[in-house]
Parts: structure tokens; C-alpha cells; sequence
């Protein structure tokens, strides 16, 4: 599993449990509430207040939330495994309209759950450019700053075991 796998589904499990606390606070807050009231016990009938307003109101946006982000999920996989690079390919995969595919494509870039491609509103073409060579200017490794030796076919760091082409 990637790095970037690993940020969407940390995301995924985060929203599900913030979904799931706000929606027993809804359910706990109503017997709470009641015990307030009938003891009048006022600070306690305001906890049961709170957690009823909050789930109330939380709760249903919180499940779309999470259901957005299992859709953004959806949409990743179908580029990063299965290779999908056009909007109508992946719309048609996952049963969706373009347009919110567009929209979870331009999301995933975004937050970097892709990563690789480049998009260009319609089609995900994959990057070919190369990373910037690091400019070795003096005998001291760019990374971690320890001394470079010379080989050749370019420098090697002695403490990290970074690589760098001559220019």
C-alpha cells in the first residue's frame, strides 16, 4: 500500500469515527437530557442539550462528509490501480457523471492522493519530467550535508548513501 493510499484511508477512518461519536452523542444526549430535566439539574440537562443539538445538526453532515470522501477514494483507486486516465473512463467504471469525477480528480491532485499524473480537464497524462538535479557546489552532500566522494559516474554521500550525476 503507498503513502497516498494511506492518507485517503486515514482520512476515511477518521471521518467514519467523528461520524459515529456524533451520532451516539445525538442518541446518549436525549436520555441525558431528560435525567436534567427531571431532577432539574440543569448543567446536566444542558450536556444533554449540547449533545442533542450537535448531533442533530452533526451528524448528517458528517455522514456526507464521509461518503464524499469513500467517493474521492473511489476515484483515486480507479487512476492509481486500475489505471483509468480519462474522465469518461472513470465515470463509467464507477457508475458516476463527469462531472463530479472531474471535480474528485481535480481534489485527489489537490491534496496529493494523486500523484504522477497531470491533468488536463478531461485526460490524466502521466508526468514525465524529472525531478530538479540538486546543484552540488561545494564538497558536502545537498541532503544531509556530509562529504561527498567522487566516482565515476558522478558523487556519492558517505552518510546517507545519496547519489548525484556530474553535470
Amino acid at each position: 500500500m503507498d503513502k497516498n493510499t494511506n492518507n485517503i484511508n486515514k482520512d476515511i477512518k477518521k471521518h467514519l469515527l467523528i461520524s459515529i461519536i456524533i451520532s451516539v452523542m445525538f442518541v446518549v444526549g436525549i436520555p441525558i437530557l431528560i435525567v436534567g430535566a427531571t431532577n432539574s439539574n440543569y448543567a446536566i440537562m444542558g450536556i444533554g442539550i449540547a449533545m442533542v443539538v450537535i448531533g442533530f445538526y452533526g451528524a448528517p453532515m458528517m455522514w456526507v462528509s464521509y461518503g464524499n470522501k469513500r467517493s474521492l477514494k473511489n476515484v483515486v483507486d480507479a487512476v492509481m490501480e486500475d489505471h483509468l486516465t480519462t474522465v469518461g473512463e472513470i465515470a463509467s467504471q464507477l457508475q458516476m457523471r463527469e462531472r463530479p469525477v472531474r471535480d474528485l480528480i481535480t481534489t485527489g491532485l489537490r491534496k496529493k492522493y494523486i500523484t504522477g499524473y497531470i491533468f488536463s480537464g478531461s485526460t490524466l497524462t502521466p508526468n514525465q519530467k524529472e525531478a530538479p538535479k540538486k546543484k552540488i557546489s561545494s564538497n558536502r552532500c545537498p541532503n544531509c550535508g556530509g562529504a561527498l566522494t567522487e566516482q565515476a559516474n558522478g558523487y556519492t554521500c558517505e552518510y546517507c548513501g545519496s547519489h548525484f550525476k556530474k553535470e
